[in-house]
């Protein structure tokens, strides 16, 4: 059997689902060639892995195969188990929640990553707001309701950028957004849709506006108000 021939066949032996001959021809392999041992190790360290991440085998793995996997990992080269030749049956038993385990890992991988990404963006926020918060020349616009004295948000802007904080605003539904409206030259405009979560959303206002404003509004936003407005607040002149 050739390099290559047995190359291909790695990751089958760190499954235990080669037949003996082929299996004694790769262990034969192995201790004259390093790059194949290596290849090995990192097959058994990822079996390995998808063994811890389960928590438990299915039915059709064979038994004690993960403890072996994980115990070969600490020999070098890997340690050569012992094994007895699956049925074609229970090979292709064995591969197929191998698969739905490593999908299963790559969902889990991707959901972390997306996290880390939010924390990443959170932490920007946070650091942006504190760095406007001890500019002495940072202004703050609170908005308030008539109506309703716990509902209030707070603006902060620096020449005309900045961001919306510690909102105390109505529960909103599902189908339903936040959106910022400004009064300019008489005219209500729309400063875009700040979602469920409006603390933290980043602004920008112009000089000819005066007033700003905040609703409820189907999700995706609208181009002018359809429900009353929650909370507003008079613009500093000349921003």
């Amino acid at each position: 059997m050739t390099h290559n021939e047995i190359e291909e066949l790695l990751g089958v032996y760190a499954l235990d689902a080669l037949d003996d001959d082929e299996r004694q021809e790769v262990e034969e392999h192995l201790p004259s060639c390093p790059r194949c041992r290596a290849e090995l190790a990192a097959h058994l360290e990822v079996a390995a892995m998808l063994g811890n991440a389960v928590g438990e085998l299915p039915a059709a793995a064979p038994d004690g195969l993960w403890d072996r996997i994980s115990s070969s990992l600490q020999d070098e080269p890997p340690a050569l188990v012992p094994f007895r030749r699956p049925s074609s049956a229970r090979r292709l038993a064995l591969v197929v929640p191998l698969g739905a385990v490593a999908a299963a890992l790559i969902l889990v991988v991707g959901l972390l990553a997306a996290k880390v990404g939010n924390l990443d963006n959170k932490v920007g926020h946070e650091a942006s707001v504190s760095s406007l918060l001890l500019n002495p020349k940072h202004q703050t616009v609170e908005l308030t309701s008539a109506k309703h004295a716990n509902w209030r948000a707070t603006v902060i802007l620096l020449n005309g950028a900045g961001y919306i904080i510690n909102p105390s605003m109505p529960a909103i539904t599902r189908s339903e957004t936040f959106q910022l409206w400004a009064l300019s030259r008489g005219k209500v405009v729309s400063l875009g849709v700040l979602g469920a979560r409006p603390n933290g959303a980043p602004i920008r206002v112009e000089a000819t506006m005066t007033l700003l404003m905040i609703s409820a509004e189907p999700l995706g936003g609208t181009p002018a108000p359809t429900t009353p407005v929650l909370v507003q607040g008079d613009l500093p002149v000349g921003l």
